[in-house]
């Protein structure tokens, strides 16, 4: 290579590396290359937005008193309401032999056992008596607390429970505590009817009606597991069969119930244009959300919280502890909107019910969801639920329809009061124009 050739070889290498450093950000000195730096700093904003709430509205007969998880007994003003439940229809003819003769003779009843949980136990009630009433049997779900009440009249038992629960065991009437779950709070009670006190009757085969009552010091409530939870009142009954005036084969026929639920002179206050929320038969409230396409769209949401005014102190105050749980929905068709059928959702922290003080809902995963799956309604149900430890004892769960509690808010229809959200996020960054 000549000379003049190295000299532009050298100058072309000398232009080159000029113009790469040009473009290489020096951490100690200001950019030069804005094409490719953000305009200004990263940024975190936070702002209510009243205006996030839209058509909002309370629906109700989600779950009716015959198909709660619990049954609910109160005697507490200005609450009257009583369990009634039918059990199931027994054998009241029996094999004598228990080989291959298939004579029956007919069943004696010996005694009978009814066994019952007892959920939600406060350890601040005192005395609490359980009274059980023998109530006509063709119960259903149009009974009315009118129509059994006249059958309250004598009470086949009084149980003190609270007595009960410290001996486990009456020795005079047999009532027995079967086992005691201090961590979901439940009891399982077991009362002993002998052969003068069984409710038996060869005309209905076995099948009996039950009424309850509670009575206390104070607190007069009791809450008793039903059926559709699995743990509703059982009966047990202890027979013999009559072989010719002998009775032979002792035997068990455990029942469950045909029918359960409780009547109550409770009645729900009528919707109006504020938001109810719980209840019996539950209600729940349809909200929808209208967010900002710059922040629905590529803001990055740090936290939201929705804001919730009371419109006053519960209607019915209860001393349930209750907690609101936001259920987002697969399709938007109002009150019959199919909840999605996931976990992703939000709840309140667990209180107890009699506060006016705003109510503040952690929604950020709910969301944060949405902000993912753009095809998603951006609506949900808030429903309300009494706390239940459930069948898992690691987790709190809750029940819809298994208290009066019933909370109402302001809706969007009264802009001073109206629900919001709190966000806090990061706006979209943006980067130099060339």
């Amino acid at each position: 290579m000549t000379s003049t050739g190295r000299v532009r070889a050298t100058v072309v290498l000398a232009i080159g590396v000029l113009t790469a450093w040009a473009c290489v950000e020096n951490i100690s000195s200001p950019p030069v290359c804005p094409e490719f730096c953000p305009g200004g700093g990263i940024v975190t904003v936070e702002s209510v937005l009243t205006g996030a709430v839209v058509r909002d509205s309370s629906f109700t007969g989600y779950r009716t008193a015959n198909e709660s998880f619990v049954l609910l007994a109160s005697s507490e003003a200005p609450i009257d309401s009583r369990p009634i439940f039918e059990t199931l229809p027994i054998l009241t003819r029996i094999k004598i032999d228990t080989g291959t003769d298939t004579t029956t003779g007919p069943v004696v009843i010996d005694s009978v056992r009814l066994a019952f949980s007892w959920l939600r136990r406060d350890t601040t009630f005192r005395n609490v008596r359980l009274e059980l009433y023998r109530l006509p049997i063709g119960l259903d779900s149009n009974s009315t607390l009118a129509a059994v009440i006249p059958a309250f009249g004598t009470p086949l038992r009084v149980v003190n429970l609270d007595s009960l629960l410290v001996a486990r065991r009456d020795s005079v009437t047999g009532d027995t505590i079967l086992s005691v779950d201090t961590v979901r709070r439940t009891v399982v009670v077991s009362l002993k009817f002998d052969s003068a006190q069984a409710p038996y009757s060869l005309a209905d085969s076995g099948r009996v009606a039950f009424g309850v009552r509670v009575t206390a010091d104070s607190n007069a409530t009791l809450v008793l597991g039903s059926a559709d939870d699995g743990r509703g009142p059982r009966m047990t009954w202890f027979n013999r069969v009559d072989s010719a005036g002998t009775l032979v084969a002792k035997a068990a026929q455990p029942r469950g119930l045909l029918f359960d639920t409780f009547v109550t002179n409770y009645s729900l206050p009528a919707l109006d244009s504020n938001l109810t929320i719980g209840g019996i038969p539950a209600t729940r409230t349809l909200i929808r959300f209208a967010l900002p396409r710059s922040i629905r769209d590529s803001a990055q949401i740090i936290r939201a919280t929705m804001l919730l005014i009371p419109t006053g102190p519960p209607p019915v105050a209860t001393r349930d502890s209750v907690f609101l749980l936001v259920s987002h929905l697969s399709a938007d068709v109002g009150a019959k909107s199919p909840i999605a059928a996931d976990t992703i959702g939000a709840q309140s922290p667990v209180f107890v019910a009699g506060s006016s003080d705003t109510v503040h809902i952690e929604m950020t995963t709910l969301l944060r969801f949405w902000q993912f799956d753009t095809t998603s309604v951006n609506a949900a149900f808030l429903s309300l639920r009494a706390l239940d430890r459930g069948l898992d004892t690691l987790r709190a769960a809750g029940a819809e329809g298994a208290s009066f509690t019933t909370l109402r808010f302001f809706s969007s229809r009264t802009p001073a009061f109206a629900p919001a959200l709190r966000l806090t996020y990061v706006p979209r960054v943006k980067f130099g124009v060339p």
